[in-house]
């Protein structure tokens, strides 16, 4: 018999693979969450589906039941001081102007838009324009945002 070696044989064997295609700002996002972690790339998408499809589950399981999930994403988020570059943290939660929803197959999408004309930095103290909009979709799960700080 011959001795064979390598990796040993796993149940849940990882078959299916996908091509991703990332500009920078993902790529640099990737990264970082990597080094912070210590997690391999491969582990941080499988983290991410695993969280995105845990939201997607808890929406239909309430519709499935009559309830209605308002478990509404973070609008949490941190963003650079355009003076001095420090990070400065902001719930924009705090600043909505409105909310916009579109129904959609899953349910609604909801647009948040904020917009905060005088936010000072916690390192410099200077004072610039942040704002944007969060989307969700379905409720309950991240979809996309478009988040613009701007100096004064």
């Amino acid at each position: 018999m011959a001795n064979r070696r390598g990796r040993p044989s796993v149940e849940d064997k990882r078959n299916n693979q996908y091509r991703v295609l990332m500009n920078d700002v993902e790529d640099r996002m990737l990264a970082y969450c990597s080094r912070l972690t210590g997690l391999p790339k491969s582990q941080i998408f499988r983290k991410g589906v695993e969280a995105y499809y845990q939201q997607v589950l808890l929406n239909e399981y309430g519709k499935s039941y009559g309830q209605d999930y308002d478990g509404h994403i973070s609008l949490k988020r941190v963003v650079e001081c355009p003076h001095c570059g420090a990070q400065n943290g902001i719930d924009c939660e705090d600043y909505i102007i409105d909310e916009i929803s579109y129904e959609r197959q899953m349910g609604p999408e909801i647009e948040h838009c904020f917009d905060c004309e005088d936010y000072e930095c916690v390192s410099c103290g200077e004072t610039f324009h942040i704002h944007g909009s969060i989307h969700e979709y379905p409720v309950g799960a991240y979809d996309s945002e478009e988040i613009k700080v701007e100096g004064e």
